[in-house]
């Protein structure tokens, strides 16, 4: 497969972490010029691929060639951005105390104060970055960041490889039409770009070439040309049935709210999905729902109007959050698994109609560890020696089990953990759907969505779609999601000028 007129080619990439196989005999290439949009739900492999590629690990077989040189060992940073290698994440690798030329030098040999101002502005130049070289880092907008980040790049030499990671996740619509223009000029100057997105339109617009892996195998390669929205969404569905679990006869309507896009609804007895982008719109609605984000909108809980402040006050209501990131929003490294669950209990007191005593708490943890299959050590260690998934467990457990949720709210709860987390997560959630709770997952992966609820709102900036369930479900979700991107890209297109470089957000 390594030839001449490839410039990136993978050769039979396997990648074990001990029983677990991340990876299996990948294989394709990327000539000069393509932009090659990769995908897949998450844990299907793409991090993983990228992180062989940049030497962050190494293959336990197989390898990959640059310009027909074949790379079968374990590289450093290094050695990765001389041979032409440059990666872009959704957050640059940057230092934001230190200025943009003291960052564009960073771990570089470094020449004479003038030369280096010089390539500095030169290499900023190229991807259409005016920036002061003194700023500091910290000052600028993301979009500008990642302009610093690829002019990086273009410091170590020749960009022969663009690896780009989630770049327009947290992006606006300018920022991205100008970012995808840099893609395409770098492309037309023969390097080889490898696009990861969950923003399947983003992805439609600017790649030439579609790969899908599934499960850390390669399951489509074809010309983006090829691809409608419907079968893209079908080259995306994983071959896993969704879980089979018995829909309970909807209750009473236990929450609803306006949004710019429609009105949404949830009764007691089932879950219902919010859906759309990472990072997008369906997140706020959760956190504006919790209390954990100011809300533009009352909303209506069991007949009563409620913009709640805190999360505190949507507690005293039982509103229960469970927020995306389990280790910076949830939990409580230091703390025990103990007094994690309970923690807001303890605090509750008898006024708020809620008291747990330490006596009580051990006997409810000890409930919820049986309940939800907690694994690892014991209930007095600290919550981060429990692995990733049990982790999670843990923070559901403080939602479910010390009191009964009116409205369960969860934000990509089975995300990050195995298959068998996953199953405890979703059970327990349609089990509290079963004792009367109005359940909602926000989400921005299709698959998680499919798997846990009974229907789903499609979310994208003022505009929402309700998706029943069927058995094309996950499939109708992506589709929905793509349609409405479609439209609401051309309304955008149409009241936004096209800007030559990412200005700030």
């Amino acid at each position: 497969m390594a030839t001449a007129e490839h410039r990136l080619a993978y050769t039979g990439v396997t990648v074990d972490f001990g029983a677990t196989r991340a990876l299996e005999d990948i294989e394709f290439a990327v000539a000069p010029g393509e932009i090659v949009g990769l995908l897949g739900h998450n844990g299907a492999g793409k991090s993983t691929l990228f992180n062989v590629t940049t030497g962050v690990i190494g293959a336990s077989s197989g390898g990959f060639s640059i310009d027909g040189v074949h790379i079968d060992r374990r590289l450093t940073p290094r050695e990765a951005a001389q041979l032409g290698i440059t990666v872009i994440h959704q957050e640059p690798a940057l230092a934001p105390n230190m200025s943009v030329l003291e960052n564009l030098f960073l771990a570089r040999k470094a020449p004479g104060a003038a030369e280096r101002r010089a390539r500095a502005q030169e290499a900023l130049a190229t991807v259409g970055a005016e920036l002061p070289l003194d700023m500091p880092v910290e000052a600028l907008s993301l979009g500008e960041r990642q302009l610093v980040d690829l002019a990086r790049g273009l410091l170590s030499g020749e960009m022969k490889v663009l690896l780009l990671d989630e770049p327009t996740a947290a992006l606006g619509r300018a920022e991205t039409d100008a970012l995808h223009e840099l893609i395409r000029g770098f492309a037309a100057r023969g390097v080889a770009v490898v696009y990861v997105s969950h923003r399947l339109p983003d992805i439609m617009e600017v790649c030439t070439r579609i790969v899908v892996l599934r499960g850390g195998r390669l399951v489509v390669d074809g010309p983006a040309s090829g691809f409608t929205p419907a079968k893209l969404a079908e080259a995306l569905v994983p071959d896993l049935r969704s879980l089979d679990f018995t829909h309970v006869e909807p209750g009473r309507e236990v929450m609803s709210v306006t949004t710019p896009g429609g009105p949404i609804a949830a009764r007691a007895g089932e879950v219902v999905g919010l859906f759309g982008m990472a990072g997008g719109e369906q997140f706020g609605i959760a956190a504006q729902l919790a209390g954990a984000a100011a809300s533009p909108h009352a909303y209506e809980l069991d007949g009563t109007t409620h913009r709640f402040a805190s999360p505190a006050q949507a507690i005293r209501r039982g509103v229960f959050f469970v927020p995306p990131d389990r280790d910076t929003e949830g939990l409580i490294a230091s703390e025990t698994a103990l007094d994690n669950v309970m923690l807001p209990w303890y605090a509750a007191g008898p006024s708020r109609g809620w008291w747990v005593s330490a006596r009580s708490g051990a006997e409810v943890y000890a409930h919820a560890r049986e309940a939800l299959d907690i694994r690892g050590p014991s209930a007095d260690a600290e919550v981060s020696q429990f692995s990733g998934g049990n982790r999670q467990k843990h923070l559901l457990a403080r939602w479910l089990y010390p009191a009964e949720p009116v409205l369960l709210i969860l934000a990509q709860p089975t995300q990050g953990v195995d298959v068998g987390a996953k199953l405890d997560i979703v059970e327990a959630a349609r089990a509290a759907a079963g004792r009367g709770a109005a359940v909602i997952v926000a989400s921005s992966e299709s698959d998680e969505i499919a798997s846990m609820c009974d229907r789903a709102y499609t979310v994208l900036g003022d505009r929402l779609a309700e998706v029943p369930r069927s058995e094309s479900f996950n499939a109708d979700l992506l589709t929905s999601l793509l349609t409405i991107a479609e439209s609401h890209a051309a309304a955008s297109h149409a009241t936004e000028p096209h800007p030559a470089t990412p200005g700030r957000a």
